[in-house]
């Protein structure tokens, strides 16, 4: 079985995880124009955001629903909502959830991170 990552970097930022008194949550940096996510969980999400800003995509029934959300806020996606963040400028938030992590990809949403991810690293 794999260890879980503590410190994750690539083209797209870093993320750092921790755990504290037990609490779990990411400290995230997402470089400007870059997406994370792509996922599904179940349980609720919590994002807030401490510099920058994001443009968020949540699948709502059978659309998809964008909002903006910048420094100061804080974003909730409820339980079984898709969701994808697109940086709109340098970016760092922390995030954590009201149950136990566990993420299945989104494939409409994960797909645009893979393929963006692939384009960055041709245009090195």
């Amino acid at each position: 079985m794999k260890k879980p990552f503590r410190y994750f970097k690539d083209l797209r930022g870093e993320i750092q995880k921790f755990s504290y008194k037990g609490a779990e949550f990411n400290l995230i940096f997402t470089k400007k124009g870059a997406y994370r996510s792509g996922d599904v969980h179940k349980s609720a999400q919590y994002d807030i955001i401490l510099k920058g800003g994001f443009e968020i995509t949540m699948r709502k029934g059978k659309k998809n629903v964008k909002i903006r959300a910048g420094k100061n806020q804080l974003v909730v996606i409820p339980k079984n909502t898709p969701h994808l963040f697109r940086a709109m400028k340098d970016s760092v938030m922390i995030e954590w959830w009201d149950g136990k992590f566990e993420a299945a990809y989104y494939m409409p949403y994960r797909k645009i991170v893979e393929e963006s991810i692939a384009r960055a690293k041709k245009g090195r």
